[in-house]
């Protein structure tokens, strides 16, 4: 085994694993349960590996515990919802989340490629309803992907992995995980550290781009090595589109910015979804 790959090790009580993202795992407990933890067992013994790699595998568990206590804080920060993911309790190695047993949206489409528009704008809407609720607690996610769109056992969606911010009242950040979305989703801005509603909204457009087509935008580049020509076609304005009128529409304002707050997203969303 090469001392930058992880095996997998197995916390009291998990059954099976559902993902690696990252730093950390998440593991089945029951039907009602899953374990989110780190990727790097406290228990590792990397004596035998350089100190580069014993450097490493203490950096991994470090940004896996620091991610899951952010997580936890804002959790219980912003309060339970329909649409966000529920902190069932603690573990002694990590954090218990409600199971989501239909997995993510990307994962969905991806299995399920026949699913109804109707069904597509429904889960765009209640994303954007998990981020009003966000947003009114004084929490900014930073990271909304169609990874991170969960789906439960009657296919309602609920957001997941919240390692953004807490504002304070006047706008000062309380508590930042670091989480940054990718440069898809990404609203192009001179400091890309800096998160707000509108760099939340920008990305929910992304998403419902990906709900609606089943793709990422802009499919001939490579978002690694062509992240600033990523950029360059969002801040020019060149969009892709999906080919449905109203989706267009409602992307189209989330990436130039035109909605002034998460409110108005779910006002068109809902004319959509209940014409």
């Amino acid at each position: 085994m090469s001392g930058y790959s992880f095996q997998p090790w197995f916390p009291d009580g998990i059954k099976n694993f559902i993902a690696a993202s990252g730093s950390k795992y998440v593991a089945l407990i029951d039907n009602e349960s899953v374990l989110k933890f780190p990727i790097v067992s406290p228990h590792d013994d990397a004596a035998s590996y350089s100190a580069a790699i014993q450097n490493y595998w203490r950096q991994t568990r470090d940004v896996a515990l620091k991610g899951l206590e952010v997580e936890k804080q804002i959790l219980e920060a912003i309060g339970n919802h329909e649409r966000v993911i529920c902190l069932k309790g603690m573990h002694k190695d990590g954090l218990l989340l409600e199971n989501m047993p239909n997995g993510s949206v990307e994962t969905y489409l991806q299995l399920h490629p026949e699913t109804s528009f109707d069904q597509r704008m429904k889960w765009a809407l209640q994303a954007a309803e998990g981020i009003t609720f966000i947003h009114s607690k004084n929490a900014i996610h930073c990271d909304i992907t169609v990874g991170n769109l969960l789906l439960d056992d009657a296919l309602n969606l609920k957001i997941s992995d919240f390692e953004g911010m807490i504002l304070s009242p006047n706008g000062t950040v309380q508590l930042d995980g670091g989480a940054r979305t990718n440069s898809l989703s990404s609203m192009p801005r001179d400091d890309l550290d800096h998160c707000d509603q509108k760099t939340d909204i920008f990305a929910l457009g992304t998403a419902i781009y990906v709900i609606i087509t089943g793709h990422w935008p802009f499919p001939d580049l490579d978002l690694v090595e062509q992240e600033e020509e990523v950029q360059r076609r969002f801040k020019s304005r060149e969009f892709p589109t999906t080919k449905a009128s109203h989706g267009d529409n409602i992307i189209r304002k989330c990436w130039t910015g035109e909605y002034m707050s998460m409110i108005e997203v779910v006002g068109d969303l809902q004319r959509v979804v209940y014409s």
